[in-house]
């Protein structure tokens, strides 16, 4: 028994030296000079209100960790469809480049240009709006689970979603979801004067999102086309956030409560989303799944940005809700 522990102990540590003696220190002079690229994103759907595009300049960096890339906030952004265009304004609190999307409605399965120039460089993009695809039915349901510390069990309640796919086309989506409720809570009275604060309570909208796993919020009809398609499941949380004005105090209130009385509402969500939203978003997702991993394989994150880097894409939102009694 001595000799085979000896035995292990000798292969884990030439094991050890010989990765060690895989890594080895690099001169940055000696790397090639590699100068940033511009970072366009901008998404459009006929349900949105506004156009919002962020521009940047990307960093090139030593190690693992990526930086994000340096706002600009002096170039022209012009977004076009047929004859008509229309130049997104930079706004200074929101650092992204904007339009009133009255001003140039977005309609489904038309195509659109993107365009940014700053001095001599610029950088293109075209995208096509998805047709919506209708939420068929939603589906709740509950177990009774233990949290991960132990305690006693618990309720949990989860959502899902069906819709028909449309058939004869290669179909990409994305679930998402909101929930709400009116909920009585009770917040704190500071009154001058005082070292203790009274009570008071008060009716408030509560809100949350559906949690859906990040890695499985993205879905293909790959091998699923025109059939009817049902997503992940979504966890619906145990609290809700609010944000509370009180007319008779005349005091903010903010902060998260559990969900003490229904009904609560559900509203989920189908982004019918085209490929280069779905491939963006998917090798974002696997990049973020390796990072700092020294033994995962780099993934190389998809741009459909001629000259550049980043993502010019569509969708188009359908929802249906349900409520929780």
């Amino acid at each position: 028994m001595r000799f085979s522990l000896w035995v292990l102990f000798a292969g884990l540590l030439g094991l050890m030296t010989a990765c060690d003696s895989l890594i080895n220190d690099v001169d940055p002079n000696r790397l090639p000079k590699v100068d940033g690229k511009i970072v366009v994103q901008c998404y459009l759907s006929p349900q949105d209100t506004l156009l919002l595009a962020t521009v940047g300049r990307s960093r090139t960096v030593l190690g693992a960790s990526p930086t994000n890339p340096v706002v600009i906030g002096n170039v022209k952004v012009i977004l076009s469809e047929g004859s008509r265009s229309i130049e997104l304004r930079f706004d200074q609190k929101m650092l992204a480049y904007t339009a009133p999307a009255r001003a140039f409605p977005i309609e489904a399965g038309k195509t659109y240009q993107l365009r940014v120039e700053l001095g001599n460089e610029s950088v293109s993009a075209s995208c096509t709006v998805p047709e919506p695809v209708p939420v068929s039915s939603v589906h709740l349901d509950s177990t009774q689970e233990r949290s991960w510390s132990g305690g006693p069990l618990r309720w949990v309640y989860t959502s899902r979603m069906s819709w028909p796919d449309p058939a004869n086309q290669a179909n990409y989506y994305r679930v998402a979801g909101e929930v709400s409720s009116m909920q009585w809570i009770t917040l704190p009275l500071y009154r001058p004067g005082q070292t203790t604060s009274d009570t008071i309570r008060r009716y408030v909208p509560m809100q949350s999102v559906v949690y859906f796993d990040n890695r499985t919020q993205y879905v293909s009809d790959l091998n699923q086309e025109g059939q009817s398609i049902t997503s992940p499941k979504g966890t619906i949380p145990d609290y809700l956030n609010y944000s509370y004005l009180d007319s008779v105090t005349k005091a903010n209130y903010g902060g998260n409560a559990p969900i003490s009385q229904r009904p609560v509402t559900i509203n989920l969500m189908l982004l019918h989303v085209d490929k280069n939203y779905y491939d963006y978003h998917r090798t974002l997702q696997q990049q973020g799944d390796v990072d700092e991993n020294p033994f995962a394989e780099p993934v190389l994150i998809s741009t459909n940005i001629q000259g550049g880097l980043g993502c010019f894409g569509a969708y188009n939102r359908s929802a249906l809700t349900a409520t929780l009694k």
